[in-house]
């Protein structure tokens, strides 16, 4: 929003200083930049705020969902293989979480580890959700990790940067899921 005030601010100092053609180009460029960013927004999602459930054994985080009709994290590479691109409703323990904000966990699937993210980087877990039951609805892909941002979410970890590069020297194909709403049992 900063941008666009002082977007118009520098228009208004450049229509006093330009010929009038100029100037309107310049609004119109302004205008098209505006629409796009607000385009952009619109199409983010909205997540409501984090909640715990009334006896206060499970937290909800993203969209409201519930624990109903939910596989094992286990299926997911045959829910991939037969469904690519398919939201899916699974549940597993987590393995770790970003101890800076709590903006992806891990969890392991066979001897595999699938980071989770979450849709838009629109909503959180808490820092103590490693070793607890998640349930969460998504979209489950195979996508290549580059090296820096294995040593990112390797610091994120609780890492040093130094034990980080030394680890990852090369990309990996890993197995991600990109949450839309999770509930974490046992708060």
């Amino acid at each position: 929003m900063k941008k666009v005030f002082l977007g118009m601010f520098a228009l208004a100092a450049l229509a006093a200083c330009s010929p009038k053609q100029d100037a309107q180009q310049d609004q119109v460029e302004t205008a098209t930049e505006t629409s796009s960013e607000s385009e952009a927004e619109e199409t983010r999602m909205t997540f409501p705020a984090d909640s715990v459930s009334s006896d206060s054994s499970m937290s909800f985080h993203g969209m409201r969902i519930n624990t109903e009709g939910a596989v094992d994290i286990a299926e997911i590479p045959a829910l991939i293989a037969s469904n690519p691109g398919q939201a899916i409703k699974v549940s597993g323990k987590i393995d770790a979480c970003c101890q800076a904000k709590g903006c992806w966990m891990t969890m392991t699937v066979g001897d595999q580890e699938m980071r989770v993210k979450f849709q838009d980087y629109g909503f959180f877990v808490p820092l103590n959700s490693g070793g607890k039951m998640a349930t969460m609805e998504g979209v489950a892909t195979l996508d290549t990790t580059s090296v820096d941002d294995l040593v990112h979410y390797a610091m994120d970890g609780g890492m040093s940067q130094e034990e980080a590069e030394a680890k990852y020297t090369e990309p990996r194909l890993d197995l991600n899921f990109l949450a839309t709403g999770v509930v974490i049992e046992d708060m």
